[in-house]
């Protein structure tokens, strides 16, 4: 979130080894205003994926480390130091979204 406005409606949460190893392997979308974290994880690849990403890499405290835009499959990606998780959304959203390096982000269970 954003000053209080929801950047995704619906966030997969990928924090065990399994969930993680898998992630979106095999997909063909992820879906509009959804998206996946990984954690722990200080890099991506997107070999055999159908679609491209948009990722932000994220630090313990939820902090925006490091964007990247347009991730097409068959690559990988670092996201630095202190990266300590990703979140994994389809391309375009960076377009309708203004998010910065050095936001923070806040996951709300809204169930």
């Amino acid at each position: 979130m954003k000053n209080d406005v929801a950047l995704v409606e619906t966030v997969e949460m990928a924090v065990d080894l399994k969930s993680r190893l898998i992630g979106l392997l095999g997909r063909s979308s992820l879906g509009t205003h959804r998206a996946m974290y990984l954690a722990p994880c200080n890099s991506i690849h997107t070999f055999l994926m159908k679609f491209s990403l948009d990722v932000i890499f994220l630090d313990r405290d939820m902090n925006v480390l490091k964007k990247v835009e347009n991730v097409r499959p068959a690559r990988i990606v670092l996201g630095g130091i202190g990266a300590y998780g990703v979140l994994e959304m389809e391309t375009g959203w960076f377009s309708v979204n203004n998010l910065n390096i050095g936001d923070k982000l806040l996951f709300r269970n809204t169930a």
